[in-house]
């Protein structure tokens, strides 16, 4: 989609308040509306954004400020200023435009360094000022850059897993768990739970990437895990995962076989999966192994399962 009709760049001015003016006064657009907003506030809360454009269009109002409580002590001259008196001003501020351009015009020499400053010289203008509850940090100094890239750090994870059964040709059709999904095919697979390769990789990369011990620890080849459903291996992983805060942000699967074909269920085991982990970024590649070695030879199944999380 092109949006370069909908851009537009101007040359700034030596000063804020002869920016905001260059823009208002050479601005291709013909609009009743206008919103000025510092470039040094990135990451403002897109809910009071919304607030502000709903407020304007009221038409009650000739401009609409964010603003937030003052909770620091602040002095002059050695004096307490009454803090509850404060206001705060932020941006992105809404004007009416043309009111907006006739009072920049009519000050252009003044440094403005807030726009609202000149609707609150007319008495006549009516401002609405919104109390915003969310942080907008005004970017100053390095310090404060610092801090803001701290606060858009994710902590990442990755995890391996890896899976492989014995499989055994039939003379009746049989039905194998790939990926949670059922498959008709003249193959069994040899496992103590249900054999489910896909499940059981994306299992234990899980647990990798979460730090702990592989999947064989905690569901062991014992009595009550006999034909288990690999649905509660997954989801035992799972709910550690969302202990530790972390979400699935992508997952890449190989499945190397001779069979059954994989290809056929493609669709059917990536829709499966991706209502299990609440996920699309799901990719499924499938390959046989050349008629090389055990899986070659149509005696092996395996998966190899690569998923990196993100902390919510």
């Amino acid at each position: 989609m092109d949006i370069s009709s909908d851009l537009e760049i101007l040359i700034g001015g030596s000063t804020r308040s002869k920016s905001v003016n260059n823009a208002l006064n050479r601005s291709k657009f013909n609009t009743k509306y206008v919103i000025v907003h510092d470039a040094a506030r990135p990451i403002f809360d897109n809910l009071t954004f919304i607030k502000i454009i709903n407020t304007l269009k009221t038409n009650k109002f000739d401009a609409v400020i964010p603003y937030s409580k003052c909770t620091e002590t602040i002095i002059s001259n050695e004096e307490n200023i009454n803090r509850d008196k404060i206001k705060i001003i932020k941006t992105p501020q809404a004007f009416n435009k043309n009111k907006l351009l006739k009072l920049h015009n009519n000050n252009f020499d003044q440094n403005i360094t807030d726009d609202s400053y000149l609707f609150r010289k007319e008495k006549k203008l009516k401002i609405k000022y919104i109390l915003e509850k969310r942080p907008n940090i005004k970017i100053t100094y390095k310090e404060e850059l610092e801090f803001i890239n701290n606060l858009n750090k994710k902590e990442f994870r990755v995890g391996l897993g890896y899976d492989i059964h014995r499989i055994k040709l039939s003379n009746k059709i049989n039905k194998i768990f790939l990926g949670a999904t059922p498959i008709k095919s003249k193959i069994d697979i040899i496992s103590h739970s249900d054999g489910d390769v896909i499940l059981h990789a994306i299992t234990d990369s899980i647990l990798g990437a979460i730090s702990k011990r592989d999947i064989g620890t905690y569901f062991p080849n014992t009595k009550i895990n006999k034909k288990r459903n690999s649905i509660d291996f997954l989801n035992f992983a799972l709910n550690k995962m969302q202990k530790y805060q972390f979400a699935l942000n992508n997952v890449d699967l190989m499945i190397v076989s001779e069979y059954p074909k994989i290809n056929p269920y493609y669709s059917q085991i990536k829709n499966r999966l991706s209502k299990i982990l609440k996920t699309k970024n799901i990719t499924i590649k499938a390959t046989t192994n050349e008629k090389s070695g055990l899986i070659g030879e149509g005696k092996f199944i395996a998966c190899w399962s690569n998923i990196s999380l993100i902390k919510n």
